[in-house]
């Protein structure tokens, strides 16, 4: 396993390497790199080459199952349609960005997923070193997107557009998120091997250029020249491959006698989810997702997760970023959203406790459709991509849950397109305030508003000033209306404005105390 690890790790670092390569020349219009590129070209097929040889050795051998044989063809399936589309990069027939996620997403992420799901099988591997490996891929992987970006960005002097600046940003807090992580699922030993060998001048000079790009600074040509990025984002890359070999020697599991391997493994499962609470866990357990699943399947999932608490304002994932980890809001609210080609952004869903962020990215193994921002503190449960694709297949019961949430996640998406695409502004406002009534279940005639007036009105597709005219005509209406609440003249004033969707969470509808039992939107016509 180790030696296939080495192998699989080797032809990542290629790719990766490969891909910025081509980002630098076709940026520079073909005057860059030239010759750089075509030796990454070579290097990254003499690095597949072996990886086919040892393909026939692991067929003969039965070293892996067909799963995982059939997964590797992809991957050097998709490898060939690279080969074949280096001619048109030479001509340059793809801008920056369709090479970025061509190879991130047909090569690069399918790759880390396979190294992960190596190192996963190995039955003698401690699970939790395995997942502080699978956490590193992804830093590592990160510092080759900003590689990437960086040099595009100075070569078409980007870095003075926000938002390009604010992707790179984006970028460097998601490598901070996945060095915070592994070093919290990492055991000393790992520690030490990452501090031992990440130094030196391209690590101290990345690090004054990322602090200032925090500070909000910017980064010019004058300052660094986009080969002088490439060299030293590539010198700190191939010290993140030193590091990633050695982790493949920590991952087995430490030399304890058979009859303590369960109490070990238990220890280490409690260190990893020690920061997931005892009344967290009871509401995990609760969630559509893992309600009533089998603890040993259960615990083989919370134990890669981690609990994080996110500001207002953090962004989760942009658009178009790999799916590598899945997140389930604890409390809090975040936004998912699209940005416009004038540079706005359309809001398409605000998302609450319990709810899933863009699941369906994560289940598919496909980039993020939209971007997620924190609209209001929110605390997150996040678990790997590739921890949990493997599980889904492992296990039918996830499998099955996988199938009904995404189910239901269309159907909320096309009743909230329907309630707030298709209505007019004071529907859309009093199916808005009752579905929070509904959620929020405190006080029958008080609506707490969960974030701002200026963000509601984005949610629901109106501008800010159409949305103050009707809350203006709720309020000559009898409603009380504050900075952030709504308190209601009667606790039946918006029963008008229901439909079957919110009807089924009324603890009033099929009695006899509903006054709408037809779920007509009937008393909309009021506020017109």
């Amino acid at each position: 396993m180790k030696k296939t690890l080495l192998y699989l790790g080797n032809a990542l670092h290629r790719m990766q390497a490969e891909r910025g390569s081509a980002v630098l020349f076709v940026s520079s219009k073909g005057k860059l790199f030239k010759k750089e590129l075509q030796e990454a070209f070579e290097q990254s097929h003499a690095a597949f080459e072996d990886i086919r040889l040892e393909l026939k050795g692991w067929y003969q051998n039965h070293d892996f199952d067909d799963e995982f044989l059939d997964k590797m063809k992809i991957v050097l399936d998709n490898t060939e349609t690279v080969k074949s589309r280096r001619n048109r990069i030479l001509n340059l027939e793809f801008n920056p960005t369709e090479i970025i996620s061509g190879y991130s997403h047909n090569v690069i992420s399918p790759l880390m997923d396979i190294m992960v799901l190596v190192a996963l099988s190995n039955k003698d591997n401690d699970p939790a070193k395995v997942s502080a490996y699978a956490y590193f891929l992804q830093l590592k992987e990160k510092l080759g997107r900003i590689r990437a970006l960086g040099v595009r960005g100075l070569v078409t002097n980007s870095f003075g557009n926000q938002e390009f600046l604010d992707r790179f940003r984006f970028l460097i807090s998601e490598q901070d998120s996945f060095k915070r992580t592994f070093f919290a699922m990492a055991d000393d030993k790992q520690k030490r091997l990452y501090e031992s060998i990440m130094h030196g001048n391209a690590v101290r000079r990345l690090v004054e250029i990322h602090d200032g790009l925090r500070k909000g600074q910017k980064i010019t040509l004058p300052d660094i020249t986009s080969t002088d990025w490439f060299s030293l984002t590539s010198e700190k890359m191939d010290l993140m491959k030193r590091i990633e070999e050695k982790l493949v020697e920590t991952l087995p599991r430490n030399d304890v006698p058979e009859d303590d391997q369960s109490q070990a493994s238990q220890i280490q499962v409690t260190r990893v989810v020690e920061g997931i609470s005892s009344h967290q866990r009871d509401f995990i357990e609760e969630l559509p997702f893992f309600m009533n699943l089998p603890e040993d399947i259960t615990s083989s999932l919370l134990q890669h997760a981690q609990v994080r608490e996110y500001k207002k304002g953090k962004l989760l994932f942009l658009e178009g970023e790999v799916s590598s980890r899945l997140h389930i809001i604890l409390s809090g609210w975040i936004k998912l959203f699209k940005g416009t080609s004038s540079g706005d952004e359309t809001v398409l869903q605000m998302l609450t406790s319990g709810d899933m962020v863009a699941e369906s990215a994560v289940f598919l193994n496909a980039t993020y459709p939209v971007s997620a921002q924190v609209a209001k503190k929110a605390v997150v449960l996040t678990l790997p991509a590739p921890i949990i694709r493997e599980r889904i297949k492992q296990h039918n019961e996830l499998a099955l849950r996988v199938l009904d949430g995404i189910s239901q996640h269309s159907h909320s998406l096309i009743q909230e397109f329907e309630n707030i695409r298709l209505k007019p502004a004071a529907e859309r406002v009093g199916w808005f305030l009752l579905k929070l009534l509904l959620d929020q279940g405190k006080v029958p005639d008080l609506i707490e508003l969960p974030y701002d007036k200026s963000l509601i009105a984005s949610y629901l597709d109106m501008k800010p000033e159409t949305f103050s005219r009707t809350l203006k005509r709720f309020k000559d209406n009898g409603f009380e209306i504050n900075k952030n609440s709504v308190i209601l003249p009667n606790i039946n004033a918006l029963c008008g404005f229901c439909d079957h969707d919110l009807a089924a969470a009324c603890t009033k509808h099929g009695t006899p105390e509903c006054p709408n039992p037809d779920c007509r939107m009937d008393t909309g016509d009021n506020f017109k």
